[in-house]
């Protein structure tokens, strides 16, 4: 089948597997799913929401205006640049607990002898008047802390801050359960949210710790401690420590049907991903089984394929890119993948890098069901999908 569309930002291109972007001479993707331009579910091919989406519990996400909003339960997140504005596209996050109690009322923490703490002085993260002022002297017990870690645990601090007087007694640490500080924050005239990841050496975790030498006078707001190695979305909390559930999303049984080719077919995505090193798949048509019939289309980083994976299993595997060299990528930034199947006739392109082809293998031929976001191991994409589209047919490579 001849390929004709037109290049992002350029007239009058062929598309193909290769550039990664593309629409069927006289067609459309049979599925496409515009999460970041749309911000819904709705299949802009169809005009159907054909996405089933779950979630057991309310979860932030940044909106348009710049503000931090709360979704309900079952509710999915588009999120946006808390800078810039910009759509990133559907938010989808593993389950997370915030260990840090009241994460907006700092005056509730233990407090140093040379700290001290005034509730409500500014106009928070979310819009409203919670922000609280935390002012610590260069030397003594210039602290906030709660002993909430344990020894030998790696976890992520994060908390939002704002400079009362911008580029005056505007920095501050982390300390999380040891003998050295994070780096040194610098709070400026705008929210913005900062983070530190060590593991624990002891059960205390503090906010500027006795033996930084500068004073420190700053509004905080949001702070979280997460026992993994990167930050997710905030998850606000008072008298007790707070759960966020995952993000569910999938697509079955006729909803899957209706726009599934099980002989041949293409994905294409725009994604990204906080994750290291974990196979977190946008596309796993199978079950939750890793030995049962399946094809995932994973953005990952590290060893296991460097940016973008591709694999296509029957009773094992017939396809899988993990072992190839891909481009790498940045952690966070929305990346670009296309994936191409069809019995004996595989290819994938990340990032419109090299095309990687094989021509021997089978199609799995039961697949009734995708998830979104998520593969059969529970790993999540902890990330933006932009955009997510299928083609019935394996579109060539140039």
């Amino acid at each position: 089948m001849r390929l004709s569309a037109t290049k992002m930002g350029v007239t009058n291109q062929n598309r193909s597997l290769g550039n990664q972007l593309w629409d069927l001479a006289g067609g459309r993707p049979s599925l496409d799913l515009p999460f970041a331009d749309n911000k819904s579910l709705v299949d802009a091919t169809t005009g159907a929401n054909l996405v089933d989406f779950t979630r057991a519990s309310s979860a932030t996400y940044v909106g348009s205006d710049g503000l931090i909003k709360t979704a309900p339960p079952d509710v999915p997140r588009f999120d946006h640049d808390p800078a810039t504005g910009e759509s990133l596209g559907l938010l989808i996050e593993d389950p997370r607990t915030n260990l840090l109690t009241y994460s907006e009322q700092f005056d509730q923490w233990v407090i140093g002898g040379g700290s001290s703490v005034t509730a409500n002085q500014a106009v928070a993260p979310d819009g409203t008047n919670t922000a609280d002022r935390v002012q610590h002297t260069g030397s003594g017990s210039s602290w906030i802390r709660q002993d909430v870690l344990n020894v030998g645990t790696q976890y992520t601090a994060t908390v939002y801050a704002k400079a009362v007087t911008p580029g005056t007694n505007d920095q501050f640490t982390f300390n999380i359960g040891g003998a050295t500080n994070s780096d040194i924050k610098t709070a400026t005239s705008e929210w913005q949210r900062f983070t530190w990841t060590a593991t624990a050496s002891a059960n205390s975790f503090y906010i500027n710790n006795g033996d930084d030498s500068f004073s420190t006078d700053v509004y905080f707001w949001g702070a979280q401690l997460e026992a993994d190695s990167f930050p997710t979305s905030y998850i606000p909390t008072s008298d007790s420590t707070v759960t966020r559930a995952a993000d569910v999303a999938s697509i079955e049984g006729a909803n899957f049907s209706s726009w599934y080719n099980q002989s041949e077919g293409t994905v294409f995505y725009e994604a990204s991903a906080k994750s290291p090193e974990i196979p977190a798949a946008l596309f796993n048509s199978g079950s939750f089984n890793s030995s049962s019939p399946r094809i995932n289309v994973n953005v990952i980083s590290g060893s296991l394929g460097g940016g973008g994976r591709t694999q296509v299993v029957v009773s094992n595997t017939q396809f899988d890119t993990g072992n190839m060299s891909t481009p790498s990528y940045s952690l966070g930034t929305i990346v670009k993948q296309a994936s191409a199947f069809q019995t004996d006739n595989f290819a994938h392109c990340f990032q419109g890098g090299t095309v990687i082809t094989d021509n021997s293998g089978t199609m799995p031929s039961t697949l009734s069901r995708v998830s979104i976001g998520f593969n059969w191991t529970s790993s999540y994409l902890n990330g933006h999908i932009a955009r997510l589209a299928y083609w019935p047919d394996r579109l060539p490579d140039f």
